[in-house]
């Protein structure tokens, strides 16, 4: 059953017309007369009744008719839906992140998005890189702000820097260093370290290590929590320094002061990410206004770097 005959069908019945119909279809009359026909052998029943001067429905016309409607209407209706999904107004967007290092810039770009897509459903995820990976590659989350990728991930993720951080030094608030404004690493030699778990951001915790090594130590680590939230609390309890990215001083923890250390550490970049290929219309319409946001993100986090 071909959508044109319920249209034909429906400007006849409400028209009571053949002429009429066939003056507003712009389709010749002969033709709708036709089309009405097959639909009527199709269906097995008759739906109009034709005479000379006028059209009257049948019962089964009548009750063809409001489903006809509601067919073409439904029509109407996936059309809109079809386009505003292949725009990215409508469907889902599922964003991995690390609160350390988007909370200063992510709450705004999120208010952004959902006042241009309302429609869209956003789920936000917290996640250390290492889950952020496997989210991706299981089809968990779309996007993912995370530390640079390499090896096999890099081959299969789309990567945009975001921001560019540089590693500090967290100390309690009662530690003699917190008056300086810079450190020397090679001064922490005895410190004991609370170290970021490894198994979770494998690049950065080795960046940590080899500006120890630069400086000619390597660190006494007496714990590794598995968030960057924990590791300023254990610092904030007193247990040990750490070495931290500098945007970490955004969750605000009490009791934690950050100074600047040399040697300086090389560039910590956070990355947005994405699966290689053509991107859902979510995403792209989420990577469009992160990259009109760019300078002043930067603005924002790159002060002092």
């Amino acid at each position: 059953m071909e959508l044109r005959y319920l249209r034909y069908f429906v400007a006849v019945a409400e028209r009571r017309n053949f002429t009429r119909a066939a003056e507003e279809l712009r389709v010749a009359q002969p033709a709708i007369s036709q089309q009405i026909k097959t639909l009527e052998d199709e269906l097995g029943v008759m739906l109009l009744l034709r005479t000379k001067r006028s059209v009257k429905l049948t019962t089964a016309g009548m009750a063809f008719l409001r489903e006809a409607k509601a067919i073409l209407a439904h029509a109407e209706q996936s059309k809109l839906v079809a386009k505003r999904a292949a725009q990215g107004e409508i469907g889902s967007l599922s964003i991995g992140c690390f609160g350390s290092a988007v909370s200063n810039f992510l709450p705004e770009l999120l208010q952004e998005y959902r006042r241009k897509f309302p429609a869209v459903r956003v789920h936000l995820f917290e996640m250390t890189p290492e889950q952020q990976l496997q989210a991706l590659a299981q089809e968990k989350i779309d996007v993912g702000f995370t530390r640079p990728l390499t090896g096999e991930a890099a081959k299969t993720l789309v990567q945009d820097r975001i921001y560019r951080d540089r590693l500090v030094l967290a100390l309690p608030e009662a530690h003699a260093l917190t008056k300086a404004r810079t450190v020397q690493l090679a001064k922490l030699v005895e410190e004991d370290f609370v170290m970021f778990r490894r198994a979770e951001a494998p690049e950065l915790v080795d960046q940590m290590t080899a500006l120890c090594a630069q400086a000619g130590f390597s660190p006494k680590v007496v714990s590794d929590p598995p968030m960057m939230s924990s590791v300023l609390m254990t610092v904030a309890a007193g247990i040990g320094v750490a070495l931290v990215p500098g945007c970490v001083r955004n969750l605000g923890q009490a009791g934690v002061v950050f100074v600047p250390v040399r040697p300086v550490s090389p560039p910590i970049d956070l990355v947005l990410v994405r699966p290689k290929g053509e991107a859902l219309p979510t995403v792209a319409a989420w990577m469009e206004l992160v990259r009109e946001r760019l300078p002043d993100i930067r603005e924002r986090m790159e002060a002092g770097v």
